[in-house]
């Protein structure tokens, strides 16, 4: 993307999806959760920027998440 910095909140700078690897946006990493049945990390960062205990990012995965870390800003 030009060496311009991306708003992805994902930290995972290595995976090629990342927006910063490629000029394409997030289609690729959102086609790819949506094929895997899955929910990109950035959904999950929205209500807590905290993800270190999530053990998947399934879609069950995201509601339980929000559930248990909503805020009044969320809701």
């Amino acid at each position: 993307m030009e060496n311009k910095k991306h708003f992805c909140t994902c930290t995972d700078l290595s995976c090629k999806l990342h927006p910063n690897n490629h000029s394409k946006g997030c289609d690729p990493c959102v086609r790819k959760n949506l094929k895997d049945g899955e929910i990109p990390s950035c959904f999950f960062r929205l209500i807590n920027n905290d993800i270190s205990e999530l053990k998947e990012f399934t879609i069950e995965s995201f509601v339980d998440f929000y559930l248990k870390n909503k805020t009044s800003k969320t809701e």
